[in-house]
């Protein structure tokens, strides 16, 4: 018995050595080295803090030495080293960036500096507050000249805008221009707020080091000259386009240029609701194309040269198409996705050159590593998640199928359409992958999907490779002779024939659908596993399992599973970060109240579409059940139509004839006007309107503000836009025996015309929060304001400082947890 014991004991170690002996000999050093190289680079980009490059240092050289006299040295060493590496220089590189970034004390300095446009300057009709306004702001890239008599300021790149220019600035600002420009710079510095943009991130991956603005009234702005360059180049280019007059030259540029700053906001949503705005992404489309067209005739080229010279040259192929793909990348501006794809074409023509074949994942791995390299912080931005999961899932969706021999089916077709066949179901797999692969980082990134995007993807895919963007690169590279003017043309007729299409579709089927993330972890676990499940090959045991992620959709879907604040277990008052501006949030028990939208303008950026939005929908809220609007103040009912755009509101409460005005774009809303002694009942939530007295309002004046008082239980939050000192001492003594608040947002963002004493000894606030723009030069907070609030013990929160402030308060629980947004964020907004 013993020894039938022993004898199984010996059989399971040899099938144990068996495995490992496999697993070792399927182990490829490089591929280990190159995911810990990324994951030393990813671990280090995601601290709260960046670590001192002698810390991780320090840090990798005791792992080196525990590593060096472990068993598996020999497979591990190379794996830690790596890691240490790219941890190092991610450190290093992270540390660098926050350093070059216009100190705290120089925020807001004058002075005049030598400029070179390094961009394509983008232009939109001037706004004021009453409407628009003459002349165009203009939002470029500039690089202070090595001239500068500032030498901090040398090499430097700044963000700025023009505003109201000129129509003779208009024609003279561009890519490549040298300027002497009066400035005022700016720390780079954004709202920041749970989903929503990361404007911060994004210009520290760019490496901007200051945004401001043009002061003509301080000195008067000189044109130097003109400089050579790729900047220039693409000048040129977008010059000659525009010149063409054709009707789509928006979408002309975005496809040659990557210059998307002409499309309308029209196109932009039927894009995206059509899930093909990748189309006018530059990504690998668009680079695999130039690359093969160029290879097709570099072939042709080198058979020629054979028959001539008796001889091939072998590297012709793969030099002519590195190098016209390498020309299509600058000339687009270097776009993460574009990188991704001339790394990866780089391996692929390498390896052809070297007759040798190299492991798909070491290509992607190599591609990974070196944008990571070239830009460490580059995956906070969701283009490198949609770039390389979107190739990811191609490799392993095509990776070792093969075409059965017509033997093997036992049908047999025409060459040409057997070819044709086998397209179709490629291209049917391909987008069928990438759109299942890419569900969950458009809910995470965008808070929804295009139900339609399958659909819209197998008929402008081909479209565009086959018959437009071929038209477009010849037409390009010839732009101002007539055979090209032609060329363009047809790919124009094309391109608006696919808009109609497109746009056409969407409004006919509403193919956009919002949609949050699953609230629980087990779900969304779920969720990503049932994805890849479903990209395995056919065969796999338990392949049909994957089938319950569009029940797991359906679920997320729906607001049960969504909200983060359960239900019946608390109340949450979030002040979002909209700059000079308010915007106010409660949720209670699945009922959802906003008080303003922000600022915002007609056909530009709106708090209400841009922060807002994002952040109920990230929250997992479907609707706003009741949505207040202050007052007419572009700062607070700006955001509106932008906001109404993406989430239904189930009834508006406004002042006045404001209430009018703002539901004419969407008269499917119910509507009220706000006026003293009006009461809603939300769940649990009680609101009761004190201010104003009177229906026959404007709407538009701070003092008609429409004052609410939220009732929680016993908590209480009173809501009072922008009245002014003298409503405040009306309302206490209309309200006597009003009793203490636990929040007070303050009225007109701090300002020293409110926030009387009347108003404190009246509310004894337990905690107020300023809502207002970083060191704006309306100067709120005023001092005067913050020291009175201090006086009477109120905690103060201020947006500016803090982004934005949510408070919860549990049914138990009188005291709130608060979190502020810049405390929860990156590492790069905590300083």
């Amino acid at each position: 018995m013993e020894a039938a014991m022993a004898a199984m004991r010996e059989a399971g170690e040899r099938r144990v050595a068996a495995r490992l002996r496999c697993i070792v000999a399927g182990y490829r050093p490089g591929l280990g080295a190159l995911a810990a190289y990324v994951a030393g680079i990813l671990v280090c980009g995601s601290l709260p803090a960046v670590p001192h490059p002698w810390v991780v240092a320090a840090a990798g050289l005791i792992a080196l030495l525990f590593t060096a006299v472990s068993p598996w040295r020999r497979l591990a060493l190379p794996v830690v080293l790596a890691g240490v590496i790219g941890g190092s220089w991610a450190s290093w590189q992270n540390t660098l960036a926050l350093e070059n970034r216009l100190p705290e004390e120089a925020h807001g300095a004058d002075m005049v500096l030598p400029l070179r446009v390094v961009s394509l300057p983008t232009m939109r009709p001037s706004q004021s507050r009453f409407g628009e306004a003459a002349g165009k702001d203009i939002r470029f890239s500039a690089e202070v000249l090595e001239t500068a008599p500032q030498v901090n300021l040398r090499g430097k790149r700044l963000d700025l805008t023009w505003y109201r220019a000129g129509a003779e600035i208009v024609d003279q600002l561009q890519g490549g221009t040298l300027w002497s420009m009066p400035v005022r710079l700016k720390r780079p510095r954004g709202s920041v707020n749970p989903h929503g943009f990361d404007y911060e991130g994004w210009l520290l991956r760019r490496g901007v080091y200051a945004t401001g603005y043009v002061r003509p009234r301080d000195a008067e702005p000189r044109i130097l000259g003109h400089s050579a360059g790729v900047i220039t180049a693409r000048q040129w280019f977008r010059n000659r386009i525009l010149a063409s007059g054709l009707p789509r030259t928006d979408l002309i540029l975005a496809l040659v240029l990557g210059d998307r700053s002409a499309l309308s906001r029209d196109d932009r949503r039927g894009l995206r609701d059509s899930g093909t705005a990748h189309l006018i992404a530059i990504s690998g489309l668009h680079v695999g194309m130039v690359a093969g067209g160029v290879a097709l005739l570099a072939a042709l080229l080198a058979r020629l040269a054979g028959l001539c010279c008796g001889r091939s040259p072998r590297g012709l192929v793969p030099g002519l198409s590195l190098m016209a793909a390498g020309l299509y990348v600058l000339l687009a501006g270097a776009p993460l996705s574009a990188q991704r794809a001339l790394v990866m074409l780089s391996v692929f023509f390498l390896a052809w050159y070297w007759r040798r074949r190299f492991h798909s994942a070491f290509a992607l791995g190599l591609a990974l590593a070196i944008v990571l390299t070239l830009q460490p912080l580059a995956f906070h931005g969701p283009g490198f998640w949609l770039s390389f999961l979107a190739v990811a899932a191609l490799l392993v969706g095509f990776r070792g199928r093969h075409r059965l021999r017509a033997e093997t089916t036992g049908v047999r077709l025409p060459g040409l359409v057997s070819a044709g066949l086998q397209r179709v179901r490629d291209l049917v797999r391909s987008q069928w992958l990438i759109g299942l692969v890419l569900l969950l980082p458009s809910v995470a990134f965008f808070h929804g999907f295009s139900v339609g995007g399958f659909i819209f993807n197998l008929l402008a895919i081909p479209w565009m490779a086959a018959a437009i963007m071929p038209l477009l690169l010849v037409g390009t590279l010839f732009v101002g002779t007539a055979p090209a003017q032609w060329l363009l043309g047809l790919a124009d007729a094309q391109l608006g024939a696919l808009m109609e299409i497109l746009t056409g579709s969407v409004d006919a089927t509403a193919a956009w659908l919002n949609a949050g993330l699953p609230a629980t972890g087990w779900l969304l676990a779920l969720f990503g596993l049932g994805i890849l499940w479903l990209m395995l090959p056919a065969g796999t045991p338990g392949r049909a399992l994957g089938w319950v992620v569009p029940a797991v959709i359906g679920a997320g879907l729906l607001p049960s599973w969504a909200p983060t604040v359960p239900k019946d277990q608390g109340l949450q008052a979030t002040v979002l970060d909209v700059g000079q501006g308010l915007a106010v949030v409660l949720r209670a028990n699945g009922s959802t109240l906003v008080y303003d939208a922000g600022p915002g303008r007609d056909g530009g950026w709106s708090a209400g579409g841009q922060i807002v939005a994002p952040f109920l929908l990230g929250e997992g809220e479907r609707v706003v059940d009741l949505l207040v609007l202050s007052h007419g103040d572009s700062d607070h009912a700006g955001g509106f139509a932008g906001l109404a755009e993406l989430l239904p509101a189930r009834k508006l409460v406004a002042p006045g004839q404001l209430v009018r005005r703002a539901i004419e774009q969407f008269p499917e809303t119910s509507s009220s006007r706000c006026v003293a002694g009006q009461t809603y009942r939300l769940d649990a939530m009680h609101v009761s309107g004190l201010w104003p007295v009177r229906l026959d309002l404007s709407g538009e004046e701070n003092d008609h503000s429409c004052v609410a008082l939220i009732e929680w239980g016993e908590r209480r939050i009173l809501l009072v836009g922008d009245i002014s000192s003298a409503v405040e001492r009306q309302l206490a003594r209309r309200y006597p025996e009003f009793a203490p608040v636990d929040l007070l947002v303050a009225p007109h963002h701090g300002s020293r015309s409110s926030s009387s004493e009347a108003l404190l000894r009246w509310s004894r606030p337990g905690t107020v929060v300023f809502s207002a723009g970083y060191r704006h030069h309306f100067g709120h907070p005023h001092p005067e304001v913050v020291a009175r609030y201090q006086r009477h013990g109120t905690r103060i929160f201020s947006t500016a400082e803090s982004g934005a402030v949510s408070f919860l308060w549990q049914s138990a629980s009188p005291t709130p947890v608060v979190q502020t947004a810049r405390e929860q964020g990156p590492f790069w907004v905590r300083h």
